[in-house]
């Protein structure tokens, strides 16, 4: 990330950069953060998608419609960081016949006909493509049927069960509404801190997860409603919450955080310590130098 907003967090004039910082000052310097993350990502994200649809168009009778899956759909998406989940919606129920890794298979080579610079890499699940600016957006191809939508099963290379994935979605948007319009942006605020603190691929936080360990954060919480204290409140939650296994609501798979494995296993303990250590650091920013620094290093 970067930007001109790195110059204009803390709005009134400052003789130091390494004057200590007031909590009102620290939530007007995430807030400017804040529309920084909104502004940046989203035309390039709409375009990408547009290419892509055009490119998934086989016949008149086929696909494709792109529904948002992961974070644009849930407004939570940080450049760079966002799970850009799409369903690409394929209206030909005959294709239940065909293999979901054979159909994984031929989006990926059309996506690279159309596509022939960019890294295009077809998975168990979906479709990665990821941009030379940094995005990446994983399409997953699933069939509607008169009952429902079907994704792929990576353990058969058949077909699912009927998925919701519009339940994630609608429950996030519960938690919040409940929490005056706050827990979406905290979750902006973590995936930028996750980013610049977390350095090792292997500790990564999946969006989708922290996603699901934010609505059980916030669906009782009655703590202040600015920007450090949820921000500070999902920090400590999560480094105590990712030590067991979070259930799928949509259906897509029987855990969101099945990468990480059983509870308390070794990869859920190094993801406590990686929430404590973001805790950790955001509490010890005492001056707009070290704010700066946490953000944007």
């Amino acid at each position: 990330m970067g930007g001109s907003s790195q110059g204009g967090y803390f709005l009134r004039p400052r003789q130091s950069t390494h004057q200590e910082l007031s909590d009102a000052e620290i939530n007007r310097g995430l807030e400017e953060l804040l529309r920084e993350y909104n502004e940046q990502e989203r035309e390039d994200i709409n375009r990408h998608l547009d290419v892509l649809r055009g490119s998934l168009e086989l016949t008149d009778d086929d696909v494709v419609r792109i529904l948002f899956g992961g974070s644009q759909s849930k407004h939570t998406a940080v450049n760079g960081l966002s799970d850009v989940d799409a369903l690409a919606i394929i209206n030909d129920s005959s294709l239940l016949g065909e293999q979901p890794a054979a159909i994984i298979q031929r989006m990926a080579e059309l996506i690279q006909q159309r596509l022939p610079q960019t890294n295009v890499s077809p998975g168990d699940l979906a479709v990665t493509v990821k941009y030379s600016d940094d995005i990446e957006i994983q399409i997953l191809p699933a069939i509607r049927t008169e009952t429902g939508v079907r994704i792929a099963d990576p353990d058969t290379n058949q077909w699912s069960n009927i998925v919701h994935p519009d339940r994630f979605a609608q429950k996030l948007t519960q938690v919040n509404q409940a929490n005056n319009g706050g827990v979406v942006p905290t979750v902006k605020l973590m995936k930028g801190l996750a980013k610049q603190v977390i350095s090792s691929d292997r500790d990564k936080i999946a969006g989708y997860h922290m996603e699901s360990l934010a609505i059980e954060a916030f669906s009782d919480y009655d703590g202040p409603k600015d920007r450090k204290s949820m921000l500070r409140h999902f920090a400590d939650y999560s480094s105590k919450a990712v030590l067991k296994p979070i259930a799928d609501v949509t259906g897509q798979s029987r855990y969101v955080d099945g990468y990480l494995g059983p509870a308390n296993s070794p990869q859920r303990q190094r993801a406590a310590k990686a929430f404590q250590r973001m805790l950790n650091k955001f509490d010890a920013c005492k001056t707009e130098a070290e704010f700066k620094n946490l953000f944007w290093s």
